[in-house]
């Protein structure tokens, strides 16, 4: 009987292994295919017997001859198999094997040092994701976008360590995405950590086949309190949502960072209980259940806050509907009807949590839909549901104040950007809510029910069908996205040129593109429907004390 094959873990990474195996870098490898025709990853130092016992040997070997060709003197250098697998290894990132994440190989992901410093600043709570699998300068561009130029006072305290000093930076982005990444990374500073640690010669490519984001849990020589990990899916479903982001996430850090807030009391203060300030900002619609991510918040406190759990309140739902009252869009497109269905039926806490389940599942199933067009490669189209546009300004609030624990302006003034911080701003939304789609897809044991029959199917298959034949002029630009999106680093011209390109190719195909959007609002009422059939469902009339809504 032949001998079963191995299993190489995540798609992702098997495919990543066979380039390495077939990358000239990597030429001359000792014993790269196993008895049993597979690429024989792993080479252990306790093995003991068998035809590949002295692999690691033979690799060791390899990897000596190979420092030598490239310059670095093993006899002097105590570091030099780390440096040769850092120094050769072709694409400069690599998926997990357990989850298929793709992270950078350089110390490039901030670690409990730097965490500890940002959590010490007086505009940072709890609202405020840190992420160990964020590449640093995504954590600075989001800081950017909530707190403005203020955090550019900070930031050398936040980076400085005894070996390296802080140049005087300008005060704005592009300088320090510039000094970070060619500068700061390259030194592996303390203040982070790479999103794979180097380990040749065990493993063929030189990296531990675990990234940053599962070691804590695929290693159990790790420490799971060490590798903490801070991520959510808040962060996919702000990408894929309506709303003008950038003037939200700008309000949503005045809560935290202007004085007008500091001594306001939260939204549920007056019905008694203890309600610590400073509040933080709570969107009114949690955008995880399709909310529009826009500029108002009501204050809560840390603890009602964090106990409010992405559910509604009946309490919620009364304030949206004045909001719509006003002709302000509180909700996204894809969950608009079922909205618009049951709105009027919550009428306390129980029918308040229904909404938020049907919302869940209504949601789950968008997010299946974007799964579908990213699969297909319908890149363009997929970048027009991100609201790009909101980049160009740089929004300003005039007359901000709080009333009745919300947050209240006159106005807001938008100032033009014209740097290319705008345009990076962009690229780096485009590859991030694309990357966190597929991570969000990527999960198990997801607690997921999609609606699906004839009607929605036959819709959703007409929108594809339109994309299918706009190929022809979208082509160009889907390839450009996929550089963004892919494995290489793409140069600071390319993210650029993208970003330029990319209104008017999505204005001249606008009309398109709202035809297919229609069918998809098509597909998206027929699941509504069947959702507001299962109103009186146990699926979501019954629930369990404390039970979370993802």
């Amino acid at each position: 009987m032949a001998k079963k094959k191995p299993k190489y873990g995540d798609a992702a990474f098997l495919e990543y292994a066979k380039k390495i195996v077939n990358h000239a870098n990597y030429a001359g490898m000792p014993d790269v295919i196993g008895e049993r025709g597979e690429i024989q990853w792993e080479a252990p130092s306790n093995r003991k017997t068998g035809k590949f016992k002295d692999t690691h040997h033979r690799r060791r070997e390899w990897w000596r001859l190979k420092a030598i060709s490239i310059g670095i003197d093993p006899s002097t250098d105590s570091t030099w198999i780390s440096k040769t697998a850092k120094a050769i290894h072709p694409f400069g990132k690599k998926p997990c094997k357990t989850c298929g994440k793709e992270l950078d190989i350089a110390y490039a992901y901030p670690n409990e040092h730097l965490f500890a410093r940002i959590r010490k600043l007086p505009y940072i709570d709890e609202t405020f994701e840190l992420s160990e699998v964020e590449h640093i300068c995504d954590l600075i561009g989001r800081l950017d976008e909530r707190f403005g130029a203020r955090i550019y006072n900070d930031l050398p305290q936040l980076f400085v360590t005894t070996s390296i000093k802080i140049p005087n930076l300008a005060k704005d982005f592009d300088s320090w995405d510039e000094f970070l990444r060619k500068i700061y990374i390259p030194q592996e500073p303390r203040m982070l950590s790479p999103g794979a640690m180097s380990n040749p010669p065990d493993r063929l490519d030189g990296f531990h086949s675990f990234n940053r984001c599962c070691r804590s849990t695929a290693d159990t020589g790790r420490s799971k309190e060490n590798l903490k990990s801070y991520v959510t899916d808040r962060r996919v479903f702000e990408y894929w949502v309506d709303g003008d982001w950038v003037a939200a996430d700008r309000l949503m850090g005045q809560v935290r960072s202007n004085s007008i807030f500091e001594q306001e009391n939260c939204f549920n203060s007056a019905q008694g209980g203890i309600h610590p300030r400073p509040c933080q900002a709570d969107h009114i619609g949690p955008i995880s259940l399709g909310f529009t991510h826009r500029p108002q918040f009501q204050l809560l406190c840390k603890i009602c806050n964090s106990g409010k759990n992405n559910r509604m309140y009946a309490s919620d739902v009364r304030l949206l509907i004045d909001v719509e009252a006003t002709g302000e869009c509180v909700i996204s497109w894809f969950a608009k009807e079922i909205w618009d269905r049951r709105k009027a039926a919550v009428r306390d806490a129980e029918t308040g949590l229904r909404l938020s389940k049907l919302l869940r599942d209504n949601r789950h199933t968008y997010m299946l839909l974007l799964k579908k067009l990213l699969d297909r490669g319908f890149y363009t189209f997929l970048t027009s549901l991100l609201h790009l546009e909101a980049a160009d300004f740089d929004p300003a609030f005039v007359g901000l104040r709080a009333v009745n624990h919300l947050t209240h302006f006159d106005s807001i003034e938008k100032k033009p950007r014209t740097t290319k911080y705008a345009n990076e701003q962009k690229a780096r939304r485009i590859r991030i809510a694309f990357a966190s789609l597929a991570d969000y897809h990527r999960k198990e044991n997801r607690n997921a029910f999609v609606i699906s029959n004839k009607r929605s199917e036959s819709n959703f298959s007409k929108g594809f069908s339109e994309l299918e034949k706009l190929r022809h002029a979208t082509n160009d630009l889907d390839q450009k996205i996929a550089e963004i999106i892919g494995e290489k680093r793409v140069s600071e011209s390319a993210l650029r040129a993208l970003a330029s390109a990319l209104p008017e190719v999505i204005s001249v195909n606008s009309a398109a593109f709202s035809s297919v959007r229609d069918h998809f609002t098509r597909g998206m009422r027929e699941v509504a429907i069947e959702l507001d059939s299962m109103w009186n469902s146990d699926r979501y009339v019954r629930s369990a004390p404390g039970e979370i809504i993802e």
